[in-house]
């Protein structure tokens, strides 16, 4: 009799204690799983911060680099048509390698287009400097990028800055 008593005084107390940790350990569950909830949107609005950044960057990198842009920006008076080659191609790399880290940023496709651009405003001064002498004024080498930059070097940047703008919209951000 007596272990039927205890029995009956016991089994309150464990159901509730029972009833109790099953109750904490959802809490503590629910808890968890909002700081986990908190912790992802902090990261992703950091994420997301970081992208626009690297699209803006290189948006104004790309902008930079247009042939018109970058000559009118960068041609100098007492320059001759080869020390303007040299400077306008390291404007190009020094520019390219501020933003480089940001690539992690950008998907892989607009990221080949940006070096595709990079590329086709290199190689189309290169290919300027070729058809002028190197001692003649910079203004020489200058009009000739402008003239021959619409075939494929405006072309690139172009599609590059689409390609940007397709991302961002693909944000939703716009």
């Amino acid at each position: 009799m007596e272990s039927i008593q205890i029995i009956w005084i016991l089994a309150p107390i464990v159901i509730i204690t029972v009833f109790t940790l099953i109750l904490v350990k959802w809490f503590l569950d629910h808890e968890a799983k909002k700081r986990r909830q908190e912790f992802l949107m902090a990261n992703g609005n950091t994420i997301l911060t970081q992208r626009l950044q690297a699209f803006e960057r290189f948006s104004l990198f790309l902008e930079r680099i247009s042939p018109e842009s970058l000559v009118l920006r960068e041609q100098q008076k007492n320059m001759n048509a080869f020390h303007l080659q040299s400077h306008l191609l390291k404007t190009i790399r020094t520019e390219f390698n501020h933003n480089l880290a940001m690539q992690i940023y950008v998907p892989a496709n607009t990221w080949e287009l940006i070096k595709k651009a990079r590329g086709e405003v290199s190689r189309l001064i290169n290919t300027a400097s070729v058809q002028v002498p190197p001692n003649v004024p910079s203004f020489e080498l200058g009009r000739r990028i402008i003239e021959d930059a619409g075939a494929t070097a405006n072309l690139s940047v172009s599609k590059a800055l689409e390609s940007i703008r397709r991302d961002i919209d693909e944000l939703g951000i716009r």
